[in-house]
């Protein structure tokens, strides 16, 4: 079987997004179909001086490699990864599915023809960090069928009129997973995912340091992202910018907490990361982060924005160690539950059925 995955730019850094559709096209691959991820230097057909500076753009990306996620994602060979100027539909190669995985791929591909195959939607979140809600909520009702990660987000479009494919996401237990014993471990760490995005929660973090560093001085703060830091942080922050897998996982490794502060979420893969590196964690309590997380039970839940219970909620992991541990462990146990080969056959009969149900 042929599918192609289009997603809405390129993919030079690591996010969790493209991240699960390139391990869903190593699966698919491995399983001997014919994988292409299509990524556009734009979404729409530029004209004028527009399309000139675009199309230079374009080449200049495509000879440095600019778009690529070779740097930070391991891609098996049989994939074909494309790079192209935009998703004019005679770009739409032939296939047996298409798999669009945002609003505006989602928008172009309901135009491309037949030839590219059944079409699909993969959901993988409430894009409102972007577009209006409107226009989310639009895209879900196009004549595609929808495959979303998370029950919050199945709910969502069939509040919007329509109904999706339920597709859990399964954790990578390769690239993370327990190295250190949690009580082996510094008790005075925090590590979290740093992102300037209002949706993300960073702002909160930032907010509830300052109290966290009063009640222990030797707290040690540290924090990943892909974006520059900021120029001025509160507090003392270590900050690792685009670290590799391995880096990553050494840095949840040797952290005792971890938060995980999003206003919106449609999985959380970051709060999976950390439990799966046994730290315990405190996190907000949104839709995505409900697929695995239970309040007391394998983590601590605020209400997102609420950097009151949010600073609480952290100064209890620091005060009770046993606490601490008890949701840490049981936050391994957890995750090991949530196995990729199982999401990998539920896409793939998804993928090949005929009928839009």
């Amino acid at each position: 079987m042929k599918v192609t995955f289009v997603l809405p730019g390129a993919s030079p850094m690591p996010a969790g997004g493209p991240r699960m559709v390139f391990r869903y096209a190593n699966a698919l691959a491995r399983s001997n179909w014919g994988v292409t991820v299509m990524m556009p230097q734009e979404l729409e057909v530029s004209s004028g001086l527009r399309s000139l500076v675009n199309r230079g753009r374009f080449w200049r990306w495509k000879l440095r490699g600019d778009w690529s996620p070779a740097g930070w994602m391991p891609m098996d060979p049989r994939v074909r990864l494309s790079w192209v100027p935009n998703l004019d539909p005679r770009r739409a190669p032939a296939g047996d599915a298409v798999v669009a995985t945002a609003v505006q791929t989602a928008e172009a591909v309901t135009a491309w023809p037949a030839v590219a195959g059944r079409k699909f939607y993969f959901v993988q979140g409430y894009e409102t960090w972007d577009f209006p809600a409107e226009r989310v909520e639009a895209s879900w009702r196009l004549p595609l069928r929808k495959i979303a990660v998370s029950r919050w987000l199945c709910e969502l479009i069939a509040a919007a009129g329509t109904r999706a494919d339920y597709v859990p996401n399964g954790l990578d237990h390769d690239g993370f997973g327990l190295d250190r014993e949690p009580e082996d471990r510094d008790p005075a760490s925090l590590v979290w995912p740093y992102h300037p995005g209002p949706l993300k929660g960073s702002a909160d973090v930032l907010a509830a340091l300052p109290a966290l560093l009063k009640a222990a001085p030797a707290l040690r703060i540290r924090a990943f992202g892909t974006a520059k830091p900021p120029t001025h942080w509160p507090v003392p922050v270590g900050y690792i910018r685009n670290p590799a897998q391995a880096v990553l996982r050494e840095l949840y490794n040797a952290s005792t907490m971890a938060v995980a502060p999003s206003h919106s979420e449609g999985w959380g893969l970051p709060a999976c990361e950390a439990l799966q590196c046994g730290c315990a964690l405190a996190a907000s309590d949104v839709g995505g982060h409900r697929e695995f997380l239970r309040d007391d039970g394998n983590a601590l839940l605020h209400r997102p924005g609420d950097v009151g219970a949010l600073t609480d909620n952290l100064l209890r992991l620091l005060r009770d160690p046993t606490l601490r541990l008890r949701l840490a462990r049981q936050g391994v146990a957890d995750m090991a539950k949530l196995a990729f080969p199982p999401s990998v056959e539920k896409l793939k009969t998804v993928l090949q059925e005929t009928e839009m149900t």
